[in-house]
Formats: structure tokens, C-alpha cells, sequence
């Protein structure tokens, strides 16, 4: 062939080419209304719903047999790896579906997370996608009760089996330890308390910042809640605040939002102090919880239950200056962290006679603080604020609000089964998973509401996490599609 002409076919050859990818790129809508990635494809990174790396953390594309089954597929080999779709009608749909084809190759302990985007900066709201544990515990121990949500397994022999969550509570006695996954709402509340006539109302005026679960007693068939929030608008983005009421089953008797406060910006003016007040009714005695769920451009600025009793579950964030009081009947491990010059502080901890001190003096790492088991109540002094708590145990601000809202141990589920030995565990509550397999993979799924996530210029983020509890293990997950369904 002329080479004139060999000079002119290749201009040819480039449009046709860029051409066709284009139209690979935007004819992404398969027949069930799903978008779809072919991870291992030509073109998994570069459609309008593709993979968005980082790349040095996925494998370059691969090809196997499995069975009669020829798959291409890459695999993903560091926590946090992401995708993205954008689509025009996203705005239209009220909730989104996502579904991951993959192989259970997770490390020892891990499991599979997936968050979508949903505020300005790196913020995602996390599911759970695939946790092997539970399939474990299928294999190993005893179902006792199982609805569309929830199942509970017991690791003792010869337990009946309940028809309802409130039956199962009401068999547990002081000595049983229940593992409850995080995500669950449901928990056994406390046995019954004595009313105190000289009190009626606990306030709590220590400023917390984002989200925290609080516990609460009630006697009588009302309980009100009156909250005061504030935004500290140092990000873009709305700031909204949801309050729940949740009794013991889970169900959420009462709730309501304040609003962002009009300003969502992040140039850091405060506004004026936003106000609600609920009130839940024909409710039975025993414990609540009060959960706030907002995010670390909120604070609380004050919080008063009509009860006497009231205390915070696990984690705190002490925006100010406070006191913590508690109680342990053994050690107990606290991870603390400060993000600012203005929270190195020494915090101190008492009981009775006794004092000793915790130094925070690094910025923004994880220190772990030891708390020593007593027979009483302790009191830890936080002088600066400006720290974050998580443990496993409950706080209240006050000595005489203090109560243990549970009748027997309830610890979070730890994905392991020497744990599960070591802390003498008598039941295990997970949420049930979304799965199916198929020639030996996995297709997990998870969903959220459109109107929790972050959607712009018609574009929503996604990340996986493959969480590890030891942090050294290498991973290596092979993945094979992942598809993104829209719903009205």
C-alpha cells in the first residue's frame, strides 16, 4: 500500500477509535437499569461509572478460569479503593443499590465495608457489605432467632430458640455477656429501677461535638428531650442534626431534625444556638437510648432528659473542658486523641483515694490510656477539652445521674472466635447480610437514601474498606464487577 495513504488511514483509525470508547462511555445503562463496572475491562477506569483507584492499590487487569467460567477482574489490594458514577437522573431516585462481585480472600478477621459519599471533604457514610464471621457462626453455633434484620446465635448447648427479640432479652441474666454488632439498634435494657422523687430532670451542659448515643431511665409512660446545637462551620456543607428516641427493640419511638443553621460555608462564623424539643409518649418503663447523629461540624451545646438518669455509650468527643464519671469492675483499655495544640493535657483519673494520670501529648495519634478496675465511682478530669474517648464503657457528667443502662455485659462483636472464648460470650447478635454465592464468588449489596449522601454536579463517590484487625496482614481481593442500581 501507498504510504501516502497508510499516513492518511491513521487519522482515520484514531477517530473511529476515540469514537467508539466514547460511545462505550456513555452507554452505560444495562437492560435492569444497573450501571456496571467490568473490573479487569479496557474500560473499567474510564466510562462514566469506572473505577477511580488509586492505582497503586489495585492489581493491573487480570484473567482466569473458574470452572466453565472465563472472568477478567483485577484485585484490590489496599483498604480504601474507589469508584464513581455519574448520571443525570441520580437526583431523581430516592435510593441507591450496589452490589460487588468478589472472592472471599479477605485477611483473617476482616471485613468488607462500603461507604458512599455523603458530606463535603472525606466523609462517607460506611455499611457493612460482607463480614465472614457470621458465616462462620452459621457453621459453629446454634441459630436461636432469626427475622429480616437480625440474627442471634447462642454459643452455649440446649438453648431454646425465641420468637421475638423481647422474649430472648428477658431469659439474660447479670452473668451473660451478649456481643452485639455496632450497627444493631436493638440492646437489653436494665432491670428495673427505683424512682427517685427528688429528681426529675438531668442536664447535661458540657459542649460534645458530633455524633454520640446517650442512655436514659424512664419511669412512667413519657419521656422529653430538649437539645442545643451549634455549627462551627469550619467545612463546606450542610450541618443537620437527627434525634432519636429507641426503645429496646430497636424501634424508634420518636425523632426530629434541626437543620443546618443557613450558613454552609467554611469560614468559620458561629450563628446564633438552634433549639428542639420532643417528647415521646405511651412508652413502658426502662431504657432508652437517645441517639444524635450529626457530624464533626456540630456541637451540642446543652442536653435535658426528664429523667435522673443519664449516660453516654462508648465514645465521646469533649469539645470543652469536663467531667467524666464511671464505673468498671475490670481494667479497662480507652483510646484517646486530640487534633489540636489546645488539647496536650494530662488527664486525671480518681477513685476514692486514689489518683492517677493519663498524658495526651502527641496530635492527632490514637494513645491508650489504662483504666483501672475499682469497686466504686471514678471521676476522670479532662481540663482542656478537645479530646476524643472510645472505649467500651458508659460515661455520665454527673455522680448522681450514673446508671448502668444494661442487665447483663454487652460488649461490641469482635470478629473472633478466641475473643469470643477469652471474654466467656453467651450470644452473638449480627445483622444479616445481603449475600449469595456463585462458582465460588460472592455478590454482597448494601444501600443508603439518596438524601444521606453527597451528591454533585450529578456525581457520587463510593469507597471500599476492607477493615483489618491487624493492620500488617496483606490484602489481596479479587474483584470482578460492582453494580450500581438507582431506585425510585
Amino acid at each position: 500500500m501507498n504510504i501516502n495513504k497508510i499516513h492518511l488511514l491513521i487519522p482515520l483509525i484514531l477517530f473511529s477509535y476515540l469514537l467508539m470508547m466514547n460511545i462505550q462511555s456513555t452507554q452505560i445503562e444495562e437492560n435492569d437499569g444497573s450501571y456496571v463496572i467490568d473490573l479487569g475491562s479496557r474500560t473499567d477506569m474510564i466510562r462514566d461509572v469506572k473505577l477511580t483507584g488509586p492505582e497503586e492499590r489495585i492489581s493491573e487487569p487480570l484473567k482466569e478460569t473458574y470452572g466453565n467460567e472465563k472472568i477478567n477482574f483485577r484485585n484490590f489490594t489496599d483498604r480504601f479503593v474507589y469508584f464513581q458514577l455519574k448520571e443525570t437522573e441520580i437526583d431523581s431516585a430516592s435510593r441507591i443499590k450496589v452490589q460487588i462481585r468478589f472472592k472471599d480472600d479477605l485477611p483473617k478477621g476482616s471485613i468488607f465495608k462500603l461507604g458512599a459519599h455523603s458530606a463535603p471533604q472525606w466523609n462517607y457514610k460506611w455499611n457493612l457489605l460482607y463480614d465472614p464471621f457470621q458465616r462462620q457462626l452459621e457453621e459453629e453455633y446454634d441459630k436461636i432467632y432469626s427475622d429480616n434484620n437480625i440474627s442471634i446465635y447462642s454459643l452455649n448447648e440446649d438453648t431454646p430458640k425465641f420468637s421475638n427479640v423481647k422474649d430472648f432479652f428477658e431469659v439474660l441474666q447479670p452473668e451473660n455477656t451478649i456481643a452485639i454488632q455496632p450497627s444493631i439498634s436493638s440492646f437489653p435494657g436494665a432491670e428495673e429501677l427505683p424512682e427517685n422523687d427528688n429528681s426529675t430532670n438531668t442536664t447535661l451542659n458540657t459542649t460534645l461535638r458530633g455524633k454520640h448515643t446517650f442512655l436514659t431511665y424512664v419511669h412512667g409512660t413519657e419521656l422529653s428531650v430538649d437539645i442545643e446545637k451549634l455549627d462551627l462551620n469550619w467545612y463546606n456543607g450542610t450541618d443537620d442534626m437527627v434525634i432519636k428516641i429507641v426503645s429496646t427493640t430497636g424501634e424508634a419511638v420518636k425523632s426530629a431534625t434541626i437543620a443546618d443553621d443557613g450558613d454552609i460555608t467554611d469560614h468559620r462564623g458561629l450563628k446564633a444556638t438552634q433549639r428542639s424539643h420532643i417528647k415521646a409518649t405511651g412508652l413502658n418503663d426502662g431504657t432508652y437510648k437517645i441517639v444524635i447523629d450529626t457530624n464533626d461540624d456540630t456541637l451540642i451545646k446543652k442536653l435535658q432528659v426528664s429523667s435522673d438518669k443519664l449516660v453516654v455509650e462508648n465514645n465521646v468527643f469533649a469539645y470543652a473542658p469536663t467531667k467524666l464519671f464511671f464505673s468498671t469492675e475490670n481494667d479497662q483499655t480507652v483510646d484517646l486523641m486530640t487534633l489540636h495544640n489546645d488539647g496536650l493535657q494530662t488527664i486525671e483519673v480518681s477513685s476514692g483515694n486514689s489518683t492517677y494520670n493519663i498524658p495526651i501529648d502527641k496530635i492527632a495519634v490514637t494513645q491508650n490510656g489504662q483504666i483501672k478496675s475499682a469497686g466504686g465511682m471514678q471521676k476522670m478530669n479532662i481540663p482542656c477539652g478537645d479530646l476524643q474517648i472510645e472505649s467500651n464503657m458508659y460515661y455520665s457528667f454527673t455522680e448522681t445521674s450514673y446508671f448502668n443502662p444494661m442487665k447483663c455485659r454487652v460488649a461490641p462483636v469482635n470478629n473472633d472466635f478466641y475473643w469470643l472464648e477469652k471474654n466467656n460470650v453467651d450470644y452473638v447478635m449480627m445483622k444479616n447480610q445481603s449475600i449469595k454465592s456463585e462458582n465460588g464468588w460472592i455478590i454482597a449489596e448494601t444501600e443508603w437514601e439518596i438524601t444521606d449522601l453527597y451528591v454533585k454536579n450529578n456525581m457520587l463517590d463510593f469507597s471500599t474498606n476492607i477493615e483489618q484487625s491487624d493492620d500488617s496482614s496483606k490484602i489481596s481481593v479479587p474483584v470482578d464487577w460492582i453494580k450500581v442500581t438507582l431506585e425510585e
